[in-house]
């Protein structure tokens, strides 16, 4: 009998660890580190842009919740969450709670930590991460680091 509930035990715990990796284990973001690639405007006179060659953009969605980030000369960092575990795309949430105040060299993407709160949802798509700003403002796209 005792052989019989620990097999039934073991089972119902895999069958567990199955669920939760699939559904509750976490959005394929978690963990994540990338480099900034582009930003892809909506408004048609302001088109792509892409960082400068000296300017380096970095995110990194660490596993317990924090944002840690390459802000060109300046790091920064806060919190993200997601709502949607799904592999491809979701809702998305990112605070900044900091950025070093280093005076960078005026740039193309000086303006992100104020936008990034802006963000609505993701999608991965062709292994690119696409942040999508609310209202169709724009898509910052990330590549992975």
């Amino acid at each position: 009998m005792l052989p019989a509930v620990a097999l039934s035990l073991a089972a119902s715990l895999s069958a567990c660890a199955t669920s939760s990796s699939s559904e509750g284990g976490g959005p394929a973001l978690t963990g994540t580190e990338w480099h900034l690639d582009h930003f892809e405007s909506s408004d048609d006179s302001i088109g792509t842009i892409r960082p400068k060659p000296d300017e380096v953009y970095t995110l990194t969605l660490n596993p317990d919740g924090n944002i840690t980030m390459q802000l060109s000369c300046n790091r920064g960092g806060g919190q993200w969450t997601s709502a949607d575990y799904r592999k491809d795309r979701g809702s998305i949430e990112l605070k900044m709670g900091f950025s070093s105040m280093a005076a960078c060299p005026p740039g193309n993407f000086d303006n992100l930590t104020m936008r990034l709160p802006n963000v609505r949802t993701f999608v991965i798509q062709d292994g690119k991460l696409h942040l999508n700003l609310m209202m169709d403002a724009g898509n910052y796209v990330w590549r992975p680091k």
